[in-house]
C-alpha cells in the first residue's frame, strides 16, 4: 500500500511539480522511483548505491527536471566533524554495533571506507563505477586500512572477523546434507534454537479481529524485531488488550506493553 503510494508520486508517471518523501532504507530496493534528489545519512557503499539508484531512472524531457537536478545529486549526511569514531562505543543513526554486536550497519570499517571514497570520487557513474566502488569499501585489505585508525577499530575489526567466522561455522554444522534424501516424516529437529540471517527469532504476531491500523488499514499481522521482545515472553504469545488512540494501537504480549503508530513499533517500559 505505501509503496504504490511512493511510486505514484515519484515513479515512471509521477505527476508534475515538486514532491518531498521522507522514508526509511525500504526506499532503496525494489521500487522504481525516479527523483532528482537523495539526502541520506552515511551508510555502507553497497547500500549507498542502492540509494543513488532511484535518481534519474527514467529519460524526461530537460523541461520537467528543476534546473538545477539536471545532473542527479545525492547529499550524504555524517556525523559531527566527520568522525565515526564514537560511533564504536555508541551506535546512532544505524551506524556502529549495538551491545550485542549486532546492528543495521555494525561494521563501521566499510563505512569509513565508504566516507572517504566519497571524498575521492565525489561524482560517479553508475553502473560503471560500481565494481570499484563497493570493492573499495569492503575489500579485505581496505577494511584493514581502517583498523590502522586505533585501537578501537582494530577491536571493532577483530569482533566483525569472530563473529563471521563462528556465523559460517554454525550454518556449516546445520547444514542439509544435500546427497541424502531428505525423510518428510522425520521432519526438522524441534529441540535446537538455531538462528538464520533473515528474522532471527523475530515475531510474526496476528490480530484477530483485525483493528484499524495507523496507516489507514486493517492491522492483521505485525513483524517484531526479537530485541523488543523480554525473554521471559511465551513464544506462542499473541496480542491481548488491543486498544485504538487516534491511530496509535496499543496492545499487549502478556506482561509487555507495545504501542503502534506512523513512526513505527516501539516496546513501552512501566
Amino acid at each position: 500500500m505505501l509503496d504504490a503510494a511512493i511510486q505514484a508520486q515519484l515513479g515512471k508517471d509521477r505527476p508534475p511539480g515538486p514532491r518531498i518523501v521522507v522514508g526509511t532504507q525500504t526506499l532503496e530496493q525494489s521500487l522504481d522511483l525516479d527523483a532528482d534528489l537523495l539526502i541520506t545519512d552515511l551508510c555502507p557503499m553497497d547500500v549507498l548505491l542502492q540509494r543513488i539508484g532511484r535518481l534519474h531512472r527514467h529519460p524526461r524531457p530537460q523541461g520537467q527536471r528543476p534546473e538545477a537536478y539536471r545532473s542527479p545529486q545525492a547529499w550524504i549526511l555524517t556525523p559531527p566533524d566527520h568522525d565515526l569514531s564514537p560511533l564504536l562505543q555508541t551506535a546512532r543513526h544505524g551506524l556502529g554495533p549495538f551491545r550485542d554486536g549486532d546492528g543495521i550497519y555494525p561494521d563501521l570499517r566499510t563505512v569509513e571506507a565508504t566516507r572517504r571514497l566519497i571524498l575521492e570520487r565525489p561524482s560517479i557513474r553508475i553502473p560503471e563505477d560500481n565494481r570499484a566502488l563497493v570493492e573499495g569499501a569492503t575489500h579485505p585489505d581496505r577494511l584493514q586500512d581502517m583498523e590502522s585508525l586505533g585501537e578501537g577499530w582494530k577491536q571493532l575489526g577483530q569482533k566483525i572477523e569472530g563473529q563471521t567466522g563462528a556465523k559460517r561455522t554454525i550454518a556449516h554444522l546445520h547444514g542439509l546434507e544435500i546427497d541424502k534424501a531428505f525423510d518428510a516424516q522425520q521432519g526438522f529437529p524441534t529441540d535446537l534454537d538455531i538462528a538464520t540471517r533473515l528474522g532471527i527469532r523475530d515475531r510474526l504476531l496476528t490480530f484477530d479481529p483485525a483493528p484499524a491500523g495507523p496507516f489507514g488499514q486493517p492491522l492483521e499481522q505485525l513483524p517484531v524485531r526479537h530485541f523488543l521482545v523480554p525473554k521471559a515472553i511465551d513464544p506462542d504469545a499473541q496480542p491481548t488488550a488491543v486498544d485504538v488512540q487516534n491511530d496509535v494501537v496499543l496492545f499487549r504480549l502478556e506482561s509487555a506493553l507495545f504501542r503502534y503508530s506512523r513512526l513505527g513499533l516501539e516496546k513501552i517500559d512501566g
